[in-house]
């Protein structure tokens, strides 16, 4: 509707340019009747302008539920594959990954899991002062490298989403 308005709006201008051009009407009466016709062009062209924004913003939190939704899926289909295995070579987890509750956002997930990382560096630290270093074997088994892998990916996916979450 507003693109129709503005389409008038713009024929009038148009023919009021025309009829200035025809020696119709004089310079100063067609600024003076433009006058309301710019105007009014200009708060459609703001109205356009926002409405363009409101959709633009809708459907970015449509892609950006769409986003939650699939990485809220394969990080199940990743948790149950880690779960699957660790049950067939009946490993315990290091530590417990924190699964996202409702309320908290990725950003607040990576930040938790940093300051775990942190307080088991620390308490590592700790165990090693107190007892002689131990010997580590060299080669991890296929399961530690794969756990890995699967973890920092989970963690760039989370660094991602954490990034748009902030842009948005």
């Amino acid at each position: 509707m507003l693109d129709l308005e503005r389409e008038i709006l713009s024929d009038a201008l148009r023919r009021l340019y025309e009829a200035q051009a025809e020696g119709k009407i004089s310079e100063a009466e067609r600024e003076k009747l433009a006058a309301s016709y710019k105007a009014r062009m200009m708060s459609i062209k703001e109205s356009i302008s926002k409405d363009e924004t409101i959709v633009a913003l809708h459907d970015l939190e449509d892609m950006q539920e769409d986003l939650m939704k699939l990485f809220s899926e394969r990080f199940g289909e990743l948790n149950s594959k880690v779960e699957e295995l660790r049950t067939k070579i009946d490993v315990k987890p290091i530590r417990e990954i924190p699964v996202k509750l409702p309320t908290q956002t990725p950003v607040s997930q990576i930040e938790k899991m940093e300051e775990e990382e942190e307080e088991e560096a620390a308490e590592e630290k700790q165990k090693k002062k107190r007892k002689p270093p131990e010997e580590k074997p060299d080669a991890k088994t296929e399961a530690e490298k794969r756990i890995e892998s699967i973890r920092s990916e989970v963690e760039k996916v989370l660094d991602k989403l954490g990034q748009m979450e902030i842009e948005s």
